[in-house]
């Protein structure tokens, strides 16, 4: 072990109040000689991304809020919920969502009265 630190986590309120996880993250050294990184954090993948001063349940909490008001009434949504939000905040965690995948579009040949080979089939 080569050190540790001190991480602040805010997360989603309980009972009305609200929470920071204080949490101690150990740094390690790598033996290897060949490893290209000689220390390295402990990661917590489930609890938070490197970096995030939010945990993932508040930041879904957000995207989720964000989607259906974003703006000023997703500011005031989450001020009632108990963990405040800007409206840059919401914004911001809209716009870094992957865009949607489209519908997978149907077949030509599926939708319409065309043959095998492309031509239309005549009409009787």
């Amino acid at each position: 072990m080569h050190g540790s630190y001190q991480r602040k986590l805010k997360d989603l309120p309980l009972a009305g109040q609200s929470v920071v996880i204080r949490l101690t993250v150990r740094r390690f050294i790598c033996g290897a000689a060949d490893c290209p990184r000689r220390t390295f954090a402990e990661p917590f993948p489930r609890l938070a991304t490197p970096y995030a001063r939010l945990t993932s349940r508040l930041g879904r909490a957000l995207e989720h809020v964000g989607l259906a008001l974003a703006g000023r009434a997703g500011t005031r949504l989450t001020a009632q919920l108990g963990f405040r939000a800007g409206r840059m905040t919401l914004l911001r965690k809209v716009m870094a969502l992957p865009d949607p995948q489209p519908a997978r579009p149907a077949c030509w040949e599926w939708t319409t009265s065309r043959s095998a080979a492309g031509r239309p089939t005549p009409a009787s």
